[in-house]
């Protein structure tokens, strides 16, 4: 896969991310305050020590009837969102002969490899493909959470 695609894959995930932890933020303020409290929401949620699998964990917490699919797939969107976050280093061990002015040459060819099973490379169109079917049932049960705590939304228009 080339690096363009990867970088324009890595762009929609982490947006997408974003939402879904943006969603989370909202539905624990208004747990814990009946609305979006602006210091809380970003000098305590935003904090760069305040992790997802914290989030997720009060998440659990505080929803009376958790859907655990849901909860599972929360795990996997992040899971995956750090796969484009953070894995990217090609490695170059295999070479590649190719012919060039009538010779021989070594062609170095990189693999971005797994840093869970390093013998395999890193899939990122499967995992795209499997976060974008994911994350969009994910947001919006985030989102019907945050309405049933009491919590709304505004419509902003641009003219």
């Amino acid at each position: 896969m080339d690096s363009e695609k990867i970088s324009k894959y890595r762009a929609e995930v982490i947006e997408r991310f974003i939402n879904v932890e943006s969603l989370l933020n909202a539905i624990i303020c208004q747990h814990y305050f009946n609305k979006l409290k602006k210091s809380f929401y970003y000098e305590v949620l935003y904090d760069e020590y305040f992790s997802f699998g914290l989030r997720r964990s009060i998440f659990k917490k505080i929803i009376k009837t958790v859907d655990n699919k849901k909860v599972n797939e929360l795990g996997r969107l992040n899971t995956i969102r750090n796969y484009f976050s953070h894995v990217n280093q090609e490695f170059f061990e295999i070479t590649k002969l190719e012919k060039s002015n009538g010779k021989l040459k070594e062609k170095p060819e990189g693999k971005i490899l797994d840093p869970r099973n390093i013998i395999n490379e890193v899939d990122f169109e499967s995992l795209y493909s499997e976060f974008m079917k994911m994350v969009g049932g994910v947001e919006i049960y985030l989102y019907r959470i945050f309405t049933e705590k009491g919590g709304t939304t505004i419509k902003v228009v641009k003219h």
